[in-house]
């Protein structure tokens, strides 16, 4: 075996350009496969935690038929009683109550459908960070009323401007019509397009009496410490409050696990045709090898070598080719991912476009070591995978014949 391995590692070197070339086909193909793994995961984690810190929370909890058709009528009857529970639970890092209502606003220009977020300002800052998604004007003022947060899409569709009056209209519990004027104190946006065009924020006080349902909310949003208590927390709520719909962020928000499996098959894919054409070109070098050196195999085979060794030869001069490469390509993607992970990847030039599914534009690519792992076992089986040809060929070689090539 020692000499097998002796007379592969030389041969690897005897035209050195081919092995360059193949070399650095390695590297390369690696360095782009890892990359483009890192950069989804990247896309995901941030829509994940975007979805999770700044929209839905971990986990919500409604009454059950509540988010059939969001009618005010289905509150939480004891929801004061519920969230001071969730409150004393130690996974939980925040909890808040809201008041949801699907309703109309209307201004001067025109009228939109709307929901209005009836929410607790300091806690609900605490959860969704709403403060830091303001783009204009102020927070909500803890001595005012009727003050409202409207998105900058929602001004530019109502041609509303800061400090003006809005009128929301919507059915309080009895199905009545009810109205009032708010004062538009600030402006936010956030990355996903989609929310910004239908949510407004109003203090819950300010609307819950409106509704009907004086200080009760018909939405409990629970921020864990940990997304790796979902499920466990989930359990415990349900066995705490029956009778209530409970459901996790994966459940409100079913369209992002559909984009993370297809965003997986995407991968492959990529991968998949990266690899295919590593194959083609380690194919290639190495029946140009063999045919070149048909003459010094059929030496070999004269001289005594049995086929296995010929064959272990042919693999081992592969595999030497791909861990020459496998440690550039692995250090050019860990150097690329740092970098970039500090950065960001800037692609703000499609904003518009990022935003109307929900993503940011600047992307922070990531890596785990298992990925890595992965990547590297793919390569390498693909590299063992394409030498079977050649070697294949070469036990396939007459030593009499190759001896007159």
């Amino acid at each position: 075996m020692k000499m097998l391995i002796k007379i592969a590692s030389r041969n690897l070197w005897r035209n050195k350009k081919r092995s360059l070339i193949i070399i650095s086909a390695v590297s390369i193909g690696l360095w782009a496969g890892t990359f483009l793994i890192a950069f989804y995961n990247g896309m995901i984690e941030q829509r994940i935690n975007s979805a999770i810190g700044k929209e839905v929370s971990h986990i919500q909890l409604h009454h059950p038929k509540f988010r059939n058709d969001h009618d005010i009528r289905y509150f939480l009857p004891k929801s004061q009683e519920m969230l001071q529970s969730i409150k004393k639970d130690t996974l939980v890092k925040a909890v808040t109550g809201r008041v949801i209502i699907k309703g109309m606003m209307a201004s001067a220009s025109g009228s939109s459908g709307i929901t209005i977020n009836g929410v607790e300002p300091k806690i609900e800052n605490t959860i969704t960070k709403l403060d830091s998604k303001i783009i204009e004007g102020k927070y909500f003022n803890p001595d005012k009323t009727n003050e409202i947060i409207i998105s900058e899409k929602i001004r530019k569709k109502l041609k509303l401007q800061l400090h003006k009056k809005a009128i929301l209209t919507f059915q309080d519990k009895e199905g009545n019509l009810a109205a009032e004027a708010f004062r538009v104190v600030a402006i936010y946006k956030t990355i996903n397009g989609p929310y910004d065009e239908s949510n407004v924020f109003v203090k819950n006080t300010a609307i819950d009496s409106l509704a009907g349902i004086d200080n009760a909310f018909n939405e409990i949003a629970v921020l864990l410490k940990s997304n790796e208590y979902l499920d466990k927390s989930k359990e415990k709520f349900s066995q705490n409050f029956p009778n209530t719909e409970i459901k996790t962020w994966k459940e409100i928000v079913p369209e992002l696990g559909l984009t993370i499996s297809v965003g997986d098959q995407m991968t492959l894919i990529f991968m998949g045709i990266i690899l295919i054409a590593l194959t083609f070109g380690i194919v290639n070098t190495m029946m140009m090898a063999v045919l070149e050196r048909t003459r010094e195999i059929g030496m070999l085979l004269a001289l005594g070598m049995n086929k296995f060794k010929i064959f272990i030869m042919i693999l081992l001069e592969t595999l030497f080719l791909i861990l020459a490469g496998c440690p550039i390509g692995i250090i050019l993607a860990a150097i690329s991912v740092t970098i970039t992970q500090h950065t960001g990847i800037d692609l703000s030039r499609y904003s518009d476009t990022y935003s109307s599914f929900g993503y940011d534009a600047i992307i922070y690519p990531s890596l785990t070591f298992n990925q890595i792992k992965t990547v590297l076992w793919l390569v390498v089986l693909t590299a063992l995978i394409s030498a079977l040809f050649p070697a294949r060929r070469a036990l396939k070689l007459n030593p009499a014949q190759a001896l007159k090539k």
